[in-house]
C-alpha cells in the first residue's frame, strides 16, 4: 500500500489539529525517531484523502445497485429556540436506485425518490403565512442521505442535484463538470483511511499549505470547517435495526453540523444537521433497505 505520508512510528487518538499531526506524519515518513517506543504493528496514517494514492471501489461499501431500494423517516424542527417551535414536520421518503451510466468522469447511479405521509405540527397560535410559507420548502433530508444520484469518480462518491445531470445527453451538465473540482464529495472510500476530505482544491491547498507551516513559513491551516471528518466507529439505533460498527462522519461549515452514520453495505443510517445560527434541526433514519433481486 503506498502513501505519500507515514506515520508508523506514533498513533494519535483523533486530530488535534492539522500541525500537530501533519507534522507527526512527516516525522515518520522521513525515519526519525521521535522518542515514542514503535508499534509493535506500524499503522500508516493519512490525513487528507490526497495523500492516499492506492485505489479502491467504492462500490464495495457503498450498495448501489440497480433497484436497491431504501425508506427512511425524516423529521424537522424550526423556531425561535426549543422552547418557542414554530413549526415541526414529518415526512417519509422511499429512495431507489433506477440506472447507471458510464462517464468521463466516472459512473453515474441515477435515482429517483418519492416523498409520502408529510405531517405538520405547530403551535395554535402560529401564524398561517409562516406556515404556508414553511410548508414550501421541500422536504428533503440531509444531503448525504438525500441524495437521488450518485457519481463515482475514483476513491470519491458525489451527490449531483438534479439540474447537474443532463439526461438528454447523457451526461454530467457543463456547469457541474467545472464545478467538480471544487465540489465536496459526500464520501472517500474506504472510509477510516483519510481522516478528513473536502473538495480536491481545498485538499491541496491546504496540504501544501500545512507542508510550507511544518517548515517555518506560514500558519498551519485548520481542516476542521467545510470538511468531512472521521469520528470512528459506533452502535447506533435507528427503525430499522440496531446497526452494529456504524462509521460516525461529521461535518462542520459556518450555518451548522452535519452528522452522518454510514454502514458499509447497507448505506447511510441516520444522519442529522443542527443549524448555528436557529433552531433548526433535522434527523433522518433508515426503516428499511430491500436489496434488488439479481437474477442468474
Amino acid at each position: 500500500m503506498s502513501y505519500r505520508s507515514r506515520a508508523g512510528k506514533r498513533r494519535t487518538d483523533g486530530i488535534r489539529g492539522l500541525a500537530s499531526v501533519l507534522f507527526i506524519s512527516l516525522l515518520a515518513s522521513s525515519g526519525s525517531q521521535c522518542g515514542c517506543r514503535p508499534s509493535t504493528q506500524p499503522e500508516p496514517r493519512v490525513l487528507f484523502s490526497v495523500e492516499y494514492t492506492d485505489k479502491a471501489n467504492p462500490l464495495d461499501y457503498l450498495p448501489l445497485a440497480v433497484g436497491n431500494r431504501w425508506t427512511c423517516r425524516s423529521t424537522r424542527r424550526e423556531g425561535v429556540e426549543p422552547s418557542i417551535m414554530i413549526i415541526g414536520a414529518e415526512w417519509t421518503t422511499e429512495h431507489v436506485i433506477t440506472g447507471e451510466c458510464d462517464i468521463p468522469e466516472g459512473k453515474v447511479f441515477l435515482g429517483d425518490s418519492i416523498t409520502r405521509d408529510v405531517r405538520y405540527e405547530s403551535p395554535a397560535d402560529c401564524d398561517v403565512r409562516v406556515l404556508d410559507c414553511l410548508k414550501t420548502i421541500p422536504y428533503r433530508g440531509p444531503a448525504a442521505f438525500d441524495a437521488k444520484s450518485y457519481l463515482i469518480a475514483g476513491n470519491y462518491v458525489f451527490a449531483p442535484f438534479d439540474q447537474s445531470w443532463d439526461a438528454a445527453a447523457q451526461g454530467l451538465s457543463a456547469q457541474y463538470r467545472d464545478d467538480l473540482p471544487s465540489a465536496t464529495p459526500v464520501f472517500f472510500f474506504p472510509l477510516g483511511v483519510a481522516r478528513v476530505w473536502s473538495s480536491r482544491l481545498s485538499e491541496e491547498r491546504d496540504y501544501q499549505a500545512g507542508l510550507l507551516a511544518m517548515a517555518g513559513k506560514g500558519l498551519a491551516p485548520n481542516p476542521s470547517t467545510y470538511y468531512w471528518m472521521v469520528e470512528g466507529r459506533e452502535d447506533v439505533l435507528v427503525p430499522y435495526s440496531k446497526v452494529q460498527n456504524a462509521m460516525k462522519l461529521m461535518y462542520t461549515a459556518n450555518c451548522g453540523s452535519s452528522m452522518v452514520w454510514f454502514k458499509e453495505g447497507l448505506g447511510v443510517v441516520k444522519a442529522q444537521f443542527i443549524h448555528g445560527g436557529s433552531f433548526w434541526e433535522e434527523q433522518t433514519e433508515l426503516i428499511d433497505f430491500t436489496a434488488a433481486r439479481t437474477t442468474k
